[in-house]
């Protein structure tokens, strides 16, 4: 048999990535088989080994593809913008772009189920690593806010930037639940939720209705 060509086999390796990322975000790792994933995309096992070294691997892969969405669409804009309100304002745009986004449209809940297996030392170091790298952008951000008198957290700055996690995530796992209208609506009311609760500056509760 001929070997493919350079194109053939990253169209192969690309379709590869596709369904199994599109496989691990509904059924997560557990639910998933390398002959699961060979049968998507229209392969054999020994062709799945021949990319990917195991589950394992392309299962870290589809991992680090779904954070760099969240990259995309709300961290990277937050590091770039040197404004702490606008930071703020970005960061809840950003997880309605998220949520929007066509290649997240089979859901991405399966990334966080948990694993029956005890062994995935790579696998949660790659996940743990992700959300402790955001919740220190998120911190940063929060902390200029403070300086610049914008939040009053006291104590509550590293909570209050894990807190904004698990509403990303939150509201990012039921996606297609719900209506972009209603995506926004929700990012809103908590958006103004926590100006209310922190904000030095009570105009900054109507800036963030435009959310």
């Amino acid at each position: 048999m001929p070997r493919k060509s350079a194109a053939d086999q990253a169209a192969t390796l690309d379709t590869i990535r596709t369904e199994a990322f599109q496989l691990f975000g509904v059924y997560g790792y557990d639910g998933v088989s390398i002959g699961d994933i060979a049968k998507a995309a229209g392969l054999s096992k020994g062709a799945m080994y021949w990319h990917f070294q195991g589950k394992d691997a392309l299962y870290i892969d589809c991992l680090q593809r779904l954070h760099g969405y969240f990259d995309q669409h709300v961290f990277d804009p937050v590091k770039a913008e040197p404004d702490p309100i606008q930071q703020m304002m970005l960061f809840f745009h950003g997880i309605a772009n998220l949520v929007q986004d066509e290649a997240l449209k089979h859901g991405v809940a399966g990334y966080w189920l948990r694993s029956s297996r005890s062994d995935l030392g790579e696998i949660d170091t790659v996940h743990r690593g992700f959300e402790e790298r955001t919740a220190g952008i998120l911190e940063e951000m929060l902390r200029r806010a403070v300086e610049q008198q914008v939040l009053d957290l006291a104590d509550d700055l590293v909570d209050m930037a894990r807190a904004m996690i698990s509403v990303m995530e939150a509201i990012v796992l039921p996606m297609r639940a719900h209506t972009t209208s209603e995506v926004y609506q929700t990012l809103g009311v908590l958006a103004r939720t926590m100006m209310r609760a922190y904000t030095k500056q009570p105009v900054l509760v109507e800036l963030f209705r435009k959310i």
